[in-house]
């Protein structure tokens, strides 16, 4: 456990680019870590606005979690739409 309070947010960026993005803006950024190479993970306590602008500034990075997926997949399901021409 690492004892940080917060969210996570995990990127497909090293974490020195990643505080380089976030330089001078703070949307509740508590630490950045590496997690490999070229990864990193943002701790954050941001909400509303800030949780969007914090996304908006990595959605081109934004590691894709398997919790989010799982949600995705549920709402494509459960809109009772096939997708497929009728």
């Amino acid at each position: 456990m690492t004892g940080i309070q917060g969210e996570r947010l995990d990127v497909r960026l090293g974490a020195s680019p990643v505080r380089r993005r976030l330089k001078g803006r703070g949307f509740g950024v508590r630490k950045v870590a590496s997690v490999g190479r070229g990864e990193a993970v943002i701790f954050h306590t941001a909400t509303g606005q800030h949780l969007r602008e914090l996304r908006a500034l990595f959605q081109d990075v934004v590691a894709e979690s398997d919790e989010t997926a799982d949600e995705r997949d549920a709402d494509a399901s459960g809109s009772g739409e096939s997708g497929q021409p009728s």
